[in-house]
């Protein structure tokens, strides 16, 4: 990066960064994934609405999005899910992290995934995706059915998932051979459902085409890569 981006960068960040505390970090086992509790104060939560993502310094002049998962308005705290299997910056940030540190973001923005009502929320994705469905399942409120699956890497990641959220998505091991959501979803009625896909690009969009063909969806497809 020049000089003169740097620069640019940095006046960028001291007017619109804001700052973030961590309470807590879980790394669950093997530590390639991380829960991450945040106190953020000033952040007004009480009108989300849809999904949200945060962008985060994780390096100097580099920003990685995240979803604010299971807040609590009143606290002003919320947790990141984080998968760190893949190597970068974002995976390095979130392995360093220890409780009391301060985080530095730009601020918290609106997704256009959200709750529809009077349908039920199929999601499919990978374990980069439960923090942006668990904050569509908080967002539902219980009044739309939140289902679907997840796929993993780890056994002992799905074992995790399992015990640790209370969620109408199934975990299922990736395949070497065959992407696993594939056939997950060949076991699933698609008529009239709301289908929201997340994580890995070429997944979503081998997902979002195979779906679109099905005789029998007559629903709507929501769709967001994360990595490619």
């Amino acid at each position: 990066m020049n000089i003169i981006k740097k620069k640019a960068m940095d006046m960028m960040e001291r007017k619109l960064s804001r700052t973030g505390h961590v309470l807590e970090v879980r790394a669950w086992d093997p530590a390639t994934f991380f829960e991450i509790d945040l106190h953020l104060p000033g952040l007004n939560m009480e009108k989300w609405q849809s999904v949200q993502h945060m962008k985060v310094k994780v390096d100097d002049f580099i920003y990685r999005d995240y979803t604010p998962a299971m807040w609590d308005a009143e606290t002003h705290t919320c947790t990141l899910l984080v998968n760190s299997s893949h190597d970068g910056p974002g995976s390095k940030w979130a392995s360093s992290l220890k409780k009391g540190d301060t985080i530095l973001y730009l601020g918290v923005g609106s997704t256009l995934h959200k709750p529809l009502k009077d349908k039920p929320l199929l999601c499919l994705g990978d374990s980069s995706s439960i923090g942006h469905f668990l904050a569509l399942q908080q967002l539902a409120k219980g009044k739309t059915e939140v289902y679907g699956a997840v796929s993993f890497n780890e056994t002992k990641h799905m074992e995790a998932f399992k015990e640790y959220f209370i969620t109408g998505l199934q975990p299922i091991l990736e395949k070497s051979w065959d992407i696993s959501l594939l056939s997950w979803i060949d076991e699933q009625p698609l008529e009239d459902h709301c289908i929201y896909i997340t994580g890995h690009i070429p997944t979503v969009t081998e997902l979002r085409r195979y779906i679109r063909k099905r005789e029998d969806f007559s629903g709507t497809i929501k769709a967001q890569g994360f990595w490619a």
